[in-house]
């Protein structure tokens, strides 16, 4: 079992108790996941011990601030916080599986050190655990749950049915990123919103709010996937999944793009990192990497403006929670303080 208390400390000193908060909500996540099969609790909470950012939970915690939840949160806030990271959890369990990922956070995956069958039926269980842990705060937060979940899924699906299509739209894209990615962000807000006892008006500036972080969040990854240093770079394009700098690219330079793509079929036939590097240098000369961190900086104004035009009891908490954000995500920073044409990261800088 992992040590209770450990995890990711949020950096900015205008959430000093942000750090506790987070810890009391992993500490219920290891308290869902702690079963009398130790064999079965070491493969759940495989995750657990290597965490990542705790976003999720994060944004739980931020927006129930904003509404002038108590301080330090309330039992029912950190549920809502766990119930969003167990279904985080699930996610990567089955992510990792239909990619069949071997690696992640530096650690092997679930399935590659369990087994396919074992990932599926534990990414299950994560799910039915988070689930069941958001329907104890009432039939609202329930109804939102399992939205959410249906809406991951929808999301995936359309994602996989676009796999090996250079003729993917952007807005084929989008539809795929708002429920993959951004579904699971706006949740996070809205539970942390019904957590609160937020009305309805202030719980839907929340979840366009997740929402929208979600979608900049998203395409920032997919930058960071195809300039990522060494031979991490480029996955998606491994797995033939062409994300919004790549369709961008093929806008406006799809004659120079178009043979460097592949299917998934294809690609033992190629050498991947000089494929990688090759569509890079396209999508750099065509401004297509520029123009898609202008949409991620676009985006992301988008999400605090969500805020700024909500009647927040906690007004202040914004530049807080953008702080805290940005101490968990420094891309937050960068994106929201360059700008527009100048939004880039040191990797997609080149």
């Amino acid at each position: 079992m992992p040590p209770a208390g450990t995890g990711p400390t949020p950096q900015g000193p205008d959430l000093p108790r942000l750090a506790g908060d987070l810890s009391r909500v992993r500490d219920r996540v290891v308290k869902e996941l702690t079963l009398d099969d130790p064999a079965i609790e070491d493969a759940l909470q495989h995750l657990v011990r290597h965490p990542g950012k705790f976003l999720r939970p994060a944004l739980v915690l931020g927006a129930a601030d904003l509404l002038g939840a108590d301080t330090p949160a309330s039992e029912q806030v950190v549920t809502a916080g766990a119930a969003v990271e167990l279904l985080h959890l699930a996610t990567l369990c089955h992510d990792d599986l239909c990619d069949r990922a071997g690696v992640r956070r530096g650690v092997p995956t679930v399935n590659a050190r369990y087994g396919d069958s074992a990932a599926l039926v534990l990414g299950d269980y994560l799910l039915a655990t988070a689930l069941g842990l958001a329907a104890t705060l009432g039939p609202e937060a329930a109804a939102a749950a399992a939205h959410c979940a249906r809406r991951i899924c929808v999301g995936q699906l359309v994602e996989l049915r676009a796999t090996g299509d250079p003729d993917r739209t952007v807005p084929g894209y989008l539809a795929a990123v708002s429920g993959k990615t951004a579904e699971l962000l706006s949740f996070s807000a809205l539970l942390g919103a019904i957590a609160a006892g937020a009305d309805e008006s202030r719980r839907r500036a929340l979840a366009a709010f997740g929402h929208h972080l979600g979608v900049a969040f998203q395409i920032w990854n997919d930058l960071g996937d195809l300039t990522a240093p060494g031979e991490g770079a480029g996955r998606d394009l491994g797995n033939a999944v062409y994300t919004l700098p790549v369709l961008f690219g093929l806008e406006t330079a799809g004659d120079r793009l178009r043979p460097l793509l592949s299917t998934p079929d294809q690609n033992h036939d190629r050498d991947h990192d000089r494929t990688v590097t090759e569509v890079l240098a396209v999508l750099r000369d065509c401004g297509a990497l520029q123009r898609a961190a202008d949409t991620a900086g676009a985006r992301l104004r988008t999400a605090f403006d969500c805020l700024e035009a909500a009647d927040l009891p906690r007004p202040h908490g914004v530049p807080a929670l953008r702080r805290m954000l940005a101490g968990l995500l420094p891309e937050v920073a960068q994106l929201l303080d360059a700008p527009p044409g100048t939004a880039r990261s040191a990797k997609a800088a080149g």
